[in-house]
């Protein structure tokens, strides 16, 4: 299972107001990606370190909204 269709199944079974905050803080991360300058390359190694940071976050978040 690809790592969009869990977050997909877990969010299914979330109440609708944690449904919303979810949705709140995926356009947060899209904003501030959004804000990265067009012209700025990352390295590969840089693009890891950003994806293990992102995925830390939408882990400890849905361990947040599971509680």
């Amino acid at each position: 299972m690809q790592l969009h269709e869990q977050i997909q199944q877990h969010l299914v079974n979330l109440e609708p107001g944690l449904q919303a905050e979810v949705l709140d803080f995926v356009l947060f991360l899209e904003e501030k990606q959004k804000k990265r300058q067009p012209d700025q390359t990352v390295s590969k190694e840089e693009a890891l370190q950003i994806h293990q940071q992102l995925m830390d976050q939408y882990a400890d978040a849905f361990a947040k909204l599971a509680q």
